[in-house]
Formats: C-alpha cells, structure tokens, sequence
C-alpha cells in the first residue's frame, strides 16, 4: 500500500517511520509540516535567537551613532560611580536572559539532532546496538547521520565563544584619584602667605610638591576645601580607589607644638603603595590612615580600632602630627560604563550563525527522528522490531550487564529465554547513565576547587567578605598581572573573566539530560499504571497527546532554565573584567607613572568577588542535591525499567494478537500489561494493548513469541 503525501512524496507504509499511521497522515496532511510538532519547537527556539539578534545589532547600531568610539571602545554612560555600578548590574543580568535563550533554544535543536530516526534504530538493532530515544544523547552522535551529527557540533562549539565573550560586552571602568596628603600645623592655613614656612628636611622639594602646597594653601585661604572632622576625614578616604575626592591637608601639632607655620610631611597616596609593601603583602590603598604598617596586617582590620578613638588621630609615623581636623578637596566621579565593539561583533556573527543552523534544521532536513518515547512506541507498533522478539520484559541493565540475550533471528528454534517477572521498586536515579551523575559530580567539584585556589588575603570572615560587594573591585580581590590596555590584552582578560561560563553551561546541559532521563522513565512507567494516549513530537491524531519541551515538562523546563540564567549571572558578577583609569588634578595618567599623561585605557584586570562566589557554590550545591533527592524516588514496579534504550521500548511492543495489530493502534488509549496468561509450563507474555490488560504475577515466567 502507498500513499501520496502533500509534498509530494511516496512511501511505503512498511518504510514509514512516524508516528501516525498512514490514514492520520492523509487526515492531516493539509497542515503545514514546518509548523507543527518539534519543526514548530526549532522554529519557536529560531524567533527568540532572531529577536535576540535585532536587539544586539540594534544596541550596536545605537552606540556607533553616537560616536566617541576609541580604540574599538565606546562609553555608554559615564559620572557617579554608585549609578554606573547598578547599571553595570541590570546590563549583565540582561545579557545573561539573552545569553539563556540562546542557550535552551540550541539544547533543544541539538537534542532533535541527536534523535534517531526508525532507519538508523533497525541498523543498530540489526548489529546487536541500541540508541537513546527521548533524551539529549552523546552516544547517538556516532550513528546518526552525519549531517545531523554535523549540525550538532556546530551548534555546540559556537556556543563556546558566546558564552566566553557575551558577558564581556558591557564592562565598567573605575576612576581612581591619585592624591597627595600633605600635614601641617594651624599656623599653616592661618599665614598670610607662603613666605617663611617651615619645611623639615622629610619634606620634598621637588616643584610638583611645591606646586601642590601653594594650591592646597591657596584653595585653603578661599575657603574652597571641605572641613571634615577626624571621623567623617577617615571613612572618606578609606577606600581602595577614590573617585571622589582628591588632595588632603591634615592639620594638627607635632609634639614641639611649633607655632611657626610648618609643612611636616607631603607625599602622595602611591609612596605608601609602593614604598611599604613588597609582592607578597596585601596591598592597602589607605594605608597611611594606620599609625603603624605591617606587610601582612593591612590598616582595613584595624580601621574599626582607629575609628574608636578619632579624637587622638595618629597617621603614619612621617606626618608627625595628631590631626585635629581635615581639609579634603572634592573632584567629580568619572567612571564609566563601556562597551568593546570586537566582542559585540562576535557575539553578532554568533548569533547569526546559531539561527542560520536551526533554520537549516527546520527547512533543509527531510528525516524524521523519533523525538519522544511516545514516538518510538508509536513506530514500533506500526511495524515490529523482529529483533526483539521474546523479551517483553527485557530491561535496560539486563542489556548494559549482557544477562540476557535480546537478539531475536529468523529460523531459530528458540528464541531468548524466558524470564520471571520481579516486583522491583527501582529508584529514579536508575533511570540514568552512571556517566551523567559523574559529568555532574566532577564538574561541580573541579569549579568548586577552582574558586577554593582563589585565596583571599587578609581578613576573611563572612563580615568582610559581604562588605566586599557583590561584583565589586578591591585591591584585594584584584587579579595582579601586567597589562597594556591594547585589545588583546582586553581579550586575553574577557577569556579568563568568563572561563567560568562554559563550566556551567555543561552544567546545564548535564542537569537539563538528567531530569529528562528521569521524567522520561516516569512516563514510561506510568504505561504500567493506568492507560493513556501516546504523547508524540508531531500532529496528535485519536488520543495522541502533543509534546511539551520534547521529554522535559515545563514545570521543569523553566525552572531550570532560569537557575541556569541566575547562575550564569551570578558567575559573571564572581569574576569579572575590570579597568581602573587613574586621575592626578582632574588629568589622566599611567598608573604607572603618576607624571605621564594617560593615552590608553589605564589598568585592565580581573577581580573577583567572593560573596558571589559563594552565591554560586551555594546554588549549585542546592541543584545537586535536588538533583540526588529527586533520584531517590522509586519507580512503581511494573513495565521494566527503559532508560531511553530503544530495544527495551521495541520488546514491550510486540502484541500478541496479529488481528490487533494495526497502524490504527498507535492511535488509541494504550496500557501495558500481561496480554497472555501462562499456565503451567506455558509462558505468557507482557506488552502494549488497546484492550483491558492484567498486572504481572511476581515469579511468573514471560516472554514473547518464539
């Protein structure tokens, strides 16, 4: 018998691998194809990826005409640093939705990819092998055809540098002021001018240092420096990177309580940094706030201790004075909100080529893979698998352990031996491949070891580590190694920023494969409970049921798919990009030499922030182990445990009457169950029916047709 199909096509009804009969296809065959089913699903994955893509070229588009774009860097927003901080906040999180659409809609278009269709199941069956059905499938890619395997790996491997790249798009930079701190006594601001100031040999006499006194003297005498008392003075300047305030005048005595005007000490912030520490000691910003240094007891454990007791301010040594009180000059923030247009222009290309691959999918492959559980056994019922005859109760670790034979061939006497059903309670865990738990496992201890080698130095109490901030820069949690500030500099950082990011995007994956092998066993076994329609990744016809997110219903679909999207935003806020531009009187320098004129971005680094880091370590943490409690839920004995393999779910296929077994029957109501009863020496036979069937007795012996 052969059958005209809409598009022109002819086939056999014994070739035909869906899962409707052939009378469903004419019934339906004036639906469009492309629009239904798992097609309609790549289709669906396709618009969010394109949507995705409009917003990033329209962000692009945006930002170049508005100009400014130097060296392929442009500025989104730039002033108060606490505004640009959030923004930097939202702008990650929106990247991390997108990021997450792309993600799901290319998991879902690799897992069609990776179905197998009747042809390539029969060629396994045929050489003693099976396939996954249902579940995303590694182990199906090398007997796949190739142009689906092909597919496969495209879509994986551009995800690679999406997830390494997107992230990096949107990066903000941290003005910094290099200040100097200058101490002098009452008499100082107090004289009317310059003349016959006392100046200590400890004082430079270098013209910048001349330079800064006569100005701190000047705004003094015009009332243009802030008054702060003691307390107010330290917690202003406590900071690892100022950008609000400038040069500081400490006014205060000396133990000879001069009463000559007297400049007792002038150096800026940088001689502390650099002059008290060597490479192992923890660098402190503010240092010279502290009466005393010690390399590896830094002034922010002993800033609460100094803060107690304001009224008898001792700085550093040098200073030589008990402050009374400060005069601070104030500088407007200066930080940024950027963008790198090489990265957007990866991610662009990315992007279109993940939409190019799946449009491909939908319109240029012309097989049908059975997608679903409900297709396979659709499938087989609409023709046999000779090759699994005799062993209804066949399940997935009698085949993975080689205790039973499952291969059924012509002419022989005997088929495989018979075998007693057991009222086993297995657990849901069972249901999937020791592999997936330990991808799980090793994946999740090798990023919890990465962030334990992160080691913090100084105090690391839960106090400090929260005040740190959630994707804030510290000294202390800034990744120290040159940098030039030339683009593959900046690529070279963006890499180690969101190395991270394609760990959990295999997280996902693995989790994402590991709910679907367990869900996909419960409907399955659900089969034994109760009779119900078959649930099909194309037009449901009878009782047929139309598919969710393929295997995965969206009660879990969605939830995993936004921990995924938290996580990922999580981990770009645990280690990020950072670029610090450094200031001296309202002009850029090199952070490296405070007297040369910046003209490239100054500092580009990571850092890393510890309290996000935990954040991540305790997300992952409560996904393994609903993973693991979920697994520890028992299957109801009954139909034998499939795990996706497609020989078990062909041996629960073979009716026992050849009257019902038609291409209707995949249509109907469907129940698993013993349709032949054994007695005595006879031995009955377990499978699929439309009629009323009865539970296996424990012990009973079962198989299928010799």
């Amino acid at each position: 018998m052969k059958f005209k199909y809409k598009i022109g096509a002819t086939r056999d009804v014994d070739d035909f691998p869906d899962h409707h009969s052939p009378t469903s296809i004419k019934a339906t065959a004036k639906k469009r194809p492309h629009f239904v089913g798992w097609r309609f699903g790549i289709i669906s994955g396709s618009v969010s990826v394109f949507v995705v893509l409009v917003l990033n070229l329209s962000f692009t588009l945006w930002t170049l005409s508005r100009g400014g774009i130097e060296n392929q860097r442009g500025i989104l927003h730039d002033g108060d640093c606490d505004e640009v901080r959030k923004l930097n906040i939202v702008a990650h999180l929106i990247i991390n939705i997108f990021s997450t659409v792309i993600l799901a809609s290319s998991n879902y278009c690799m897992q069609c990819l990776s179905a197998p269709t009747r042809a390539e199941i029969n060629k396994e069956h045929a050489q003693g092998k099976w396939l996954d059905v249902g579940i995303p499938s590694l182990r199906n890619l090398r007997r796949i055809s190739r142009k689906r395997a092909l597919l496969w790996i495209l879509l994986g491997v551009s995800s690679l540098p999406l997830h390494l790249f997107y992230n990096s798009v949107i990066f903000a930079s941290i003005s910094t002021n290099i200040y100097e701190i200058v101490s002098v006594n009452r008499e100082f601001i107090d004289a009317t001018s310059l003349e016959g100031v006392n100046r200590p040999n400890s004082v430079n006499r270098q013209k910048s240092d001349n330079d800064t006194i006569s100005s701190l003297y000047q705004a003094a005498r015009n009332s243009l420096l802030e008054r702060m008392d003691n307390s107010r003075c330290i917690q202003a300047y406590a900071h690892d990177y100022l950008s609000d305030r400038s040069d500081l005048l400490l006014i205060g005595s000396d133990e000879n309580s001069t009463s000559t005007p007297t400049v007792f000490f002038t150096g800026d912030v940088n001689y502390f940094r650099i002059n008290q520490y060597g490479s192992d000691c923890v660098h402190d910003m503010y240092a010279w706030i502290c009466p005393s240094l010690d390399c590896l007891d830094p002034c922010q454990a002993h800033l609460q201790q100094v803060l107690a007791d304001t009224s008898h301010w001792k700085p550093q040594q040098k200073f030589d004075i008990e402050v009374d009180f400060c005069l601070s000059q104030r500088t407007p923030e200066r930080c940024k909100l950027q963008f790198s247009l090489h990265i957007v222009i990866v991610v662009i290309v990315i992007n279109t080529l993940k939409m190019i691959l799946m449009l491909y999918v939908v319109f240029g492959l012309k097989e049908t893979p059975l997608m679903t559980i409900g297709d396979a056994i659709a499938s087989f019922l609409n023709k046999e698998d000779p090759t699994t005859k005799g062993c209804c109760l066949i399940s997935k670790f009698d085949i993975k352990q080689n205790k039973l034979r499952w291969q059924y061939r012509e002419g022989e006497s005997n088929g495989p031996p018979a075998k007693a059903w057991l009222p086993i309670k297995v657990p849901w865990a069972r249901a999937v491949s020791r592999t997936r738990w330990l991808s799980l496992a090793v994946t999740v201890c090798a990023g919890l070891l990465g962030w334990g080698i992160s080691a913090i130095r100084g105090p690391k109490d839960i106090g400090t580590l929260w005040k740190l901030g959630l994707g804030a820069v510290s000294t202390r949690t800034l990744i120290n190694w040159e940098s030039t500030g030339g683009p593959s500099t900046l690529v070279g950082n963006v890499l180690v920023a969101n190395i991270a990011q394609p760990i959990l995007s295999f997280i996902y994956f693995t989790y994402n494969g590991i709910f679907t092998c367990m869900l996909a066993e419960r409907e399955w076994n659900q089969f034994a409970r109760k009779m119900g329609g078959l649930r099909i990744s194309s037009i449901p016809c009878g009782s047929q049921r139309s598919s969710y997110f393929l295997q995965l219903p969206y009660r879990f679909a969605i939830p995993i798919m936004v921990l995924s999207g938290v996580l990922h935003w999580f981990v770009s806020q645990s280690i990020f990009l950072v670029a610090i531009e450094t200031y001296d009187q309202g002009v850029r320098v090199d952070y490296r030499n405070t007297h040369t004129r910046a003209t490239q971005p100054d500092q580009l680094s990571c850092g890393y922030s510890p309290i996000a880091i935990i954040f991540v370590i305790i997300l992952v943490l409560v996904m393994m182990l609903f993973g693991i409690g979920t697994g520890l839920k028992r299957y109801d004995p009954g139909i034998p445990v499939a795990g996706s393999c497609s020989v078990v779910l062909s041996a629960a296929c073979h009716v026992e009457d050849e009257d019902t077994a038609s291409s209707e029957m995949a249509l109907k109501p469907l129940q698993w169950g013993v349709v032949r009863s054994g007695d005595g020496d006879e031995v009955g036979h377990c499978a699929f029916s439309t009629a009323k069937v009865t539970f296996p007795q424990e012990s009973s012996l079962y198989a299928g047709k010799p």
